[in-house]
């Protein structure tokens, strides 16, 4: 997924909105991102604690729109979906 398209679909969302990856059958909390060599793209790390859209945005805001965002398997994110059953709502990268 390009970071603009990313940016484009998460504006209107709750900045407190955590970020997770599924993977299978697993949710896993996304809490850093790391540079990929050699190239403009991001891959996105599991962790303990998930981080807030508020925090991604920052964090990918001196990247170009054209950055395209990959999975901690080093796999493209194509999409997200939503988990609004808690106050605080989880975006789901697939």
């Amino acid at each position: 997924m390009k970071l603009s398209d990313f940016q484009d679909l998460t504006q209107f969302m709750s900045n407190k909105s955590l970020i997770f990856w599924q993977n299978n059958d697993q949710i896993l909390a996304i809490g850093e991102l790391q540079y990929l060599p050699d190239s403009p793209n991001i891959c996105l790390e599991t962790s303990k604690k998930a981080m807030t859209l508020s925090q991604l945005t920052a964090r990918l805001q001196d990247m170009g729109r054209e950055t395209q965002l990959y999975s901690p398997n080093l796999k493209p994110i194509y999409g997200f979906h939503l988990d609004l059953e808690k106050a605080v709502p989880k975006i789901i990268l697939k």
